[in-house]
């Protein structure tokens, strides 16, 4: 009887041990701020230049394209690259930790990169994919991000344009008289 109490009283000491264990460890995974999340930002928007710094660099108008890619989400996302519609598709470069932590990166949480990786809270804003032109017109930007992670696709693609409606006297546009159709 008491080597069978001996196992009984292991047995349940074991199962507390695990248990306690089991609970140690969902309680960490829990703390988990969550998975990754890309975001793709942009825009393109005109704006009046002053004279420059140089005599090449005259005033008038400018219209500048960009799009970038955020993690939004709470855990390193792999493989990233973003790609404008019809233009350049670039992964995100390796940076050190004072590079990612200039990016927006957690500090608490930032390190050095390898290519493709973007931690969380850190943002790629690639020059290829940003442009300024003299002149003003009607135009857009679209593209879209992707890396190795399931993750939310519905903010990983964009498309942005400058046309904007100029508010002005809405009145309804009169009917043609009658007997003239």
């Amino acid at each position: 009887m008491k080597k069978t109490m001996k196992r009984a009283v292991a047995a349940v000491a074991v199962a507390a041990g695990i248990a306690g264990g089991s609970m140690a460890a969902a309680g960490e995974a829990q703390a988990a701020t969550g998975p990754g999340d890309l975001a793709l930002f942009g825009g393109v928007n005109c704006y009046w230049k002053n004279w420059g710094p140089t005599w090449d660099n005259l005033p008038g108008w400018r219209m500048h394209r960009w799009i970038s890619v955020r993690n939004i989400g709470g855990a390193t996302m792999h493989n990233v690259t973003i790609t404008e519609l019809g233009g350049a598709a670039i992964r995100v470069p390796a940076r050190t930790k004072a590079q990612a932590i200039a990016a927006g990166a957690v500090p608490s949480t930032a390190r050095n990169t390898v290519s493709g990786e973007l931690l969380p809270g850190q943002a790629f804003q690639p020059t290829q994919l940003e442009t300024t032109w003299v002149g003003c017109w009607p135009s857009s930007i679209s593209g879209y991000t992707i890396g190795s992670e399931v993750e939310n696709p519905t903010n990983n693609f964009g498309f942005w344009a400058n046309v904007q409606q100029a508010p002005g006297n809405q009145q309804t546009v009169p009917d043609a008289p009658s007997g003239t159709n």
